[in-house]
């Protein structure tokens, strides 16, 4: 009876997870999949055949990369009635240099099955690598093999090896192909592009999957909304939505940018954030960052882009395009002399506090606040002290420890 009933729901099982064009698990687990992976990002996403509504899927996943460093975890749930199957995924990744990354995945598959008169419930484990490559300046190569030891013997879980090959053409269009063998071999043909800076759409197709799909996706700040249609030969058409936020934002750069063979550097104390966005580098969030940052603290340095939410990578774009940082060693000295000083010198002068609460906002960062919080937070003690950031709701949201650390800084315990 088992059998039969596994059997019977088979089918559709198959076809539910072969008909989606995108290798969800591959972007959440995978960070160095993408072009410059956010210090922090999370999402999720479900999908729903119309002509099928007791079946859907739903995918969370959370994702972090510091440096050259990410680890990612996932959490999938597929189900109709009186079968579910949920899935749990932790990956790691190393990104070597600018162009190669490797990494690996660990699975956990959990199926489920609870009828009146049988109740079933089996865990399968796994594990799957990949390889990430930037060949040459538009074209980027990613090869996966997954599930490559199956602890079981039934064949529910084939192993799968996948190749895919992204090609930007021009001004954010790009063409990509994928190569999937399993238990069968299939290919998925995509093209995407940007019509304005915050909206893209995209179409794919498979012949041997008998798949078809369009989707747009609008980016908005810190967030991403994502909607597909689908059509499949057996499950007819299936919408999915996708919700995604990324903690250094969205942002869109032309792949057709031309190449300037002298580079006019812009001096990142003076530039402006027209100037700073112009450069299609880093997202504009980040750059107002910078702006305020400047003028709340004065003179930017490579440790204060680390405390606003830069990637190692993005400071490394930005430093191609701008110079004069300020020397860190030339603070500490300046900061020591002004401590000298307070002892003849009971008057704080704008520098003094300026310091002080630049002291604050690095001591937020240290204590994990989200730099725009951080940011918040030291304006408020900059207009209005103490109270300020007593009654800022910004404040109240975060955790005691945090609050302490806070008050610390400021003096108030």
């Amino acid at each position: 009876m088992m059998g039969l009933l596994l059997a019977s729901v088979m089918l559709m099982v198959q076809a539910f997870e072969t008909a989606q064009p995108l290798a969800h698990s591959v972007w959440a687990i995978a960070p160095v999949y993408q072009t410059n992976p956010s210090p922090f990002v999370c999402g999720v996403t479900y999908a729903n055949p119309f002509g099928y509504p007791d079946l859907y899927r739903t995918t969370s996943f959370i994702h972090s990369a510091v440096n050259d460093y990410s680890v990612g975890l996932k959490w999938q749930y597929f189900g109709i009635p009186e079968y579910r199957e949920d899935t749990i995924s932790v990956g790691v990744g190393w990104a070597i240099v600018n162009w190669i990354g490797f990494g690996v995945e660990l699975h956990d598959y959990i199926l489920s099955v609870h009828t009146e008169k049988v109740t079933f419930t089996q865990s399968y484990y796994d594990y799957g690598v990949y390889c990430a490559l930037k060949l040459f300046k538009n074209i980027n190569l990613f090869v996966m093999q997954n599930n490559i030891r199956n602890f079981h013997n039934d064949g529910y879980i084939p192993s799968e090896s996948m190749l895919s090959v992204r090609a930007d053409i021009f001004n954010g269009c790009a063409l990509e192909y994928e190569f999937h063998h399993s238990d069968y071999i299939w290919q998925i043909l995509k093209i995407n592009g940007y019509i304005t800076h915050y909206c893209a759409v995209d179409i794919a197709y498979s012949r041997e999957l008998n798949l078809s799909s369009a989707g747009i996706s609008i980016f908005w700040g810190l967030f991403s909304i994502r909607y597909v249609l689908q059509h499949h030969s057996f499950l007819g058409n299936t919408h999915s939505f996708g919700f995604v936020y990324s903690h250094a934002g969205f942002m869109f750069i032309p792949t057709d940018k031309p190449e300037r063979n002298v580079i006019t550097k812009l001096d990142i104390q003076t530039c402006s954030a027209e100037d700073l966005i112009k450069l299609n580098v880093v997202p504009e969030m980040l750059c107002q960052r910078i702006i305020k940052y400047r003028k709340m603290f004065g003179n930017i340095t490579v440790t204060s882009l680390y405390q606003l939410g830069f990637t190692t990578q993005q400071i490394r774009d930005l430093q191609k395009y701008t110079y004069n940082y300020y020397d860190e060693t030339s603070e500490i000295k300046d900061n020591d002399e002004k401590q000298s000083a307070k002892k003849h010198h009971t008057y704080i002068s704008y520098e003094e506090k300026n310091r002080r609460i630049k002291i604050l906002f690095q001591s937020m960062v240290a204590a994990e606040i989200p730099a725009y919080i951080a940011i918040s937070l030291a304006e408020e003690y900059q207009k209005h002290g103490e109270k300020g950031i007593l009654q800022s709701h910004l404040f109240k949201s975060l955790s005691s420890y945090q609050q302490k650390v806070v008050k610390t800084a400021c003096g108030m315990q």
